[in-house]
């Protein structure tokens, strides 16, 4: 019998590679470009294709530190990523010690906000944890540091 695959490290999930920023740091978000890996246009990750890896996952016997929704874009501009963090936690919540949305926070209206503390409240056994920096304290200086007024 194999034996489990345990501490497997992070699994992170690219939902969208598009941002709404410009950020002078991040150098693969610079001028909006149209691609970001290789010849491939940026886009949104399909949802069953999401589905089948956290499938995958739960008929596997492996488990992760944590999940990250996150990599070189935004999270939150995926029009289904509550769906994903709900799908992913009602189907994979043992197999992460946590899951973690990471966003620039832009799209974070209350509304938004609330399905996030609904997604937790489901399981709150398991943590969920949004994670966004503030850049700036002033306008101009978070126009410079990130591309735009807000």
């Amino acid at each position: 019998m194999p034996r489990p695959l345990r501490n497997c490290g992070v699994l992170q999930i690219e939902p969208t590679d598009f941002c709404n920023l410009t950020c002078p740091m991040c150098h693969p978000q610079q001028g909006f470009r149209p691609t970001l890996h290789g010849d491939l246009l940026k886009g949104y990750m399909d949802t069953a294709l999401f589905r089948r890896i956290i499938d995958g996952i739960a008929r596997s016997d492996v488990a992760f530190d944590h999940l990250i929704f996150q990599w070189l874009g935004d999270p939150s501009l995926h029009p289904e990523l509550f769906e994903m963090v709900d799908y992913a936690r009602d189907k994979v919540a043992d197999r992460f010690g946590y899951f973690r949305v990471d966003t620039n926070a832009i799209l974070l209206t209350p509304d938004r906000t609330e399905q996030l503390v609904q997604a937790w409240r489901r399981r709150p056994e398991v943590p969920l944890l949004v994670v966004f920096s503030l850049d700036a304290i002033t306008r101009d200086t978070y126009r410079k540091a990130k591309g735009r007024d807000h």
